[in-house]
């Protein structure tokens, strides 16, 4: 007889006993101007121990990430805190926020992952895990190569990361979780807005009515259901449930 263990990642991650960091601001401007910040939108002190920030230059070959970085050893994340990456030859305003530097940021069409190394998943991404690339940059809410030349925002009501599936966040099927901006805008940066502490209502996952999606495997391909491996269902109502299937 299979059995099923099922870990519950749904909207909003507070309260529940699994909750992830995502990515809440991406900048690609002039020059060396590039970052990424991350965000622990859930009221638990997070380890960044537990995470790596994965990098590929253009596409993936073989599905296989390229660079897998880790943050500062030792550095808790606290709830409603940011963590800053920046790149090592940025302006001094970018410099002066920075948590930690790095020559590994994304040019626009280069894919970024926020992989959580206990789970082995990735929680959260900025563009697309493929074998080839050949665009310049990725569209998000209707705006014409946003990742590169732009200032990204994540909105305020977003309480999770995507999960591998750049189209659950970047607007193409579903809600959009970014705001476009101007390119070199660093006016919040190391700084996010968020609405995830004020929300008093946490979804009872047993009595939602939902229709399955999609099921992807850890890397987020599309894929059958088999014996003992470990897939993310996606359902219409938002919620992300990892499940692992063993005999």
């Amino acid at each position: 007889m299979k059995k099923l263990l099922i870990i519950i990642l749904c909207i909003p991650v507070i309260g529940l006993g699994q909750g992830t960091l995502l990515f809440s601001e991406y900048g690609e401007g002039s020059g060396w101007n590039k970052w990424i910040e991350i965000y622990n939108p859930t009221s638990m002190n997070i380890s960044l121990d537990e995470y790596r920030y994965n990098f590929c230059w253009n596409g993936c070959d073989s599905l296989q990430w390229e660079f897998s970085i880790p943050f500062d050893s030792g550095f808790v994340l606290l709830p409603n805190e940011t963590y800053l990456l920046v790149h090592n030859n940025a302006d001094s305003v970018l410099l002066d926020a920075a948590n930690q530097t790095t020559n590994i940021l994304s040019n626009g069409n280069d894919v970024i992952g926020l992989y959580h190394t206990k789970l082995e998943t990735i929680v959260d991404i900025i563009g697309v895990l493929d074998s080839t690339n050949n665009i310049t940059a990725w569209d998000v809410d209707g705006t014409v190569n946003a990742t590169k030349d732009h200032t990204m925002i994540r909105k305020p009501d977003v309480c999770e990361g995507n999960f591998g599936d750049w189209s659950l966040s970047d607007g193409s099927n579903t809600y959009s979780h970014w705001i476009i901006g101007v390119i070199d805008d660093f006016s919040d940066v190391n700084n996010h807005i968020s609405e995830c502490f004020n929300s008093t209502s946490i979804k009872d996952v047993n009595n939602i009515k939902r229709n399955l999606l999609e099921v992807k495997d850890l890397l987020g391909r599309k894929t059958n259901i088999i014996n003992n491996k470990a897939f993310i269902y996606f359902y219409d109502d938002g919620t992300v449930e990892k499940k692992i299937i063993i005999d």
